[in-house]
């Protein structure tokens, strides 16, 4: 992987932002009652980007909207006429600043299930022209986990380029991919960097990250107990407390679940794809009337299931990226990382 590595200081970080906004379509964490969300901003007083992880919603929207226009219709007497929608306003060049590496790391999972057997264009669409600048954690958050599953968070390429604080004021605008050399190359930054010495503080910074962290798992283990465990009375245990509000589907960052909804006034009618989730309790009920989820259990099964096996299984990759905010934001306090640690711990007690 090749990197290029600009040293500055807070005054020169917030040049490079200023620049960035100035010069780009830029998308930021903005506040509003306590929680950030990614907004299109204009000034850099207008956003934090590096608002905490713990109150930060996930990037997912800006590249699968929670709600969606595929299509407009038209009904008449001679039939029903159909119409493109206007252009997808996600879809122009852009920065996007303030995205957490397990953010970023979300859009490469989810890149497997849009290029699988249909090629969604407007997410490919958005995936390309966008550049990610990812602020690096410094410390892990409470329900943080993200060093423990499959992927290498030191070495991520998930974002295009990262800031990084160091000691004594230092920061490190490290950039990763392409996309992210040429922001670092046309900007104004000045490399002042020693890379063989600024790649051994950063690694230094990670291993501080790394320590930090409260909750680690052993996700290959996880991952094979699971593969057996289908049938594990524990999914209804674990899932007891849940009153099926969905917060945690709609706030992952990897869930993608969606359903196909139209509204017509009149004679004229929109198509809708909007954000659904597996814990619903309609989301498997057929037009018949049969329902192969219909209580808690198999539905938390599910979700547990898909996010650390079957995807796993199909994709090679996880559907989970350790974020944590499925946690955070439960109004029951369940956390995925306890629900598939308890399943596999209890497993050989149901023998």
């Amino acid at each position: 992987m090749n990197v290029f590595i600009v040293e500055t200081d807070k005054a020169g970080l917030q040049k490079f932002y200023e620049e960035i906004i100035g010069k780009f379509e830029t998308y930021a964490p903005v506040e509003k009652f306590g929680k950030y969300d990614y907004k299109r901003v204009l000034k850099l007083n207008e956003c934090e980007p590096d608002s905490p992880i713990e109150t930060t919603m996930s990037v997912k929207p800006l590249f699968f909207p929670k709600t969606a226009k595929i299509m407009k219709f038209l009904e008449s007497s001679s039939g029903t006429t159909l119409s493109e929608i206007e252009e997808d306003p996600l879809s122009g060049k852009r920065v996007i600043l303030g995205v957490k590496h397990c953010d970023a790391r979300s859009l490469q999972v989810l890149d497997h299930v849009y290029k699988w057997d249909y090629i969604d264009t407007d997410y490919q669409n958005r995936r390309e022209n966008t550049v990610i600048v990812s602020s690096r954690c410094n410390k892990a958050g409470s329900q943080c986990f993200c060093t423990s599953l499959d992927y290498d968070v030191e070495n991520s390429d998930a974002h295009d380029v990262r800031i990084i604080y160091g000691l004594d004021g230092k920061i490190y605008i490290q950039a990763v991919t392409e996309k992210g050399i040429t922001l670092l190359q046309t900007s104004n930054l000045t490399n002042t960097a020693s890379a063989s010495n600024a790649t051994e503080e950063i690694k230094k910074l990670y291993q501080s990250f790394e320590s930090s962290f409260r909750l680690r798992m052993n996700y290959a283990e996880i991952n094979a107990k699971l593969q057996n465990l289908y049938d594990s009375p524990e999914f209804d245990i674990v899932s007891s407390n849940c009153i099926s509000c969905n917060t945690c589907a709609f706030i992952c960052p990897t869930c993608h679940c969606f359903k196909i909804s139209d509204e017509k006034i009149k004679d004229t009618g929109v198509r809708y794809k909007s954000y659904d989730s597996c814990n619903n309790g309609y989301f498997t009920l057929m037009a018949g009337g049969h329902n192969p989820r219909p209580v808690k259990y198999r539905r938390w099964r599910q979700r547990a299931m898909h996010k650390f096996v079957y995807y796993q299984d199909r994709f090679g990759v996880n559907l989970c990226v350790g974020c944590g905010k499925c946690a955070i934001s439960c109004p029951v306090n369940i956390s995925i990382f306890d629900v598939v640690n308890q399943v596999s711990k209890n497993a050989g007690l149901q023998n």
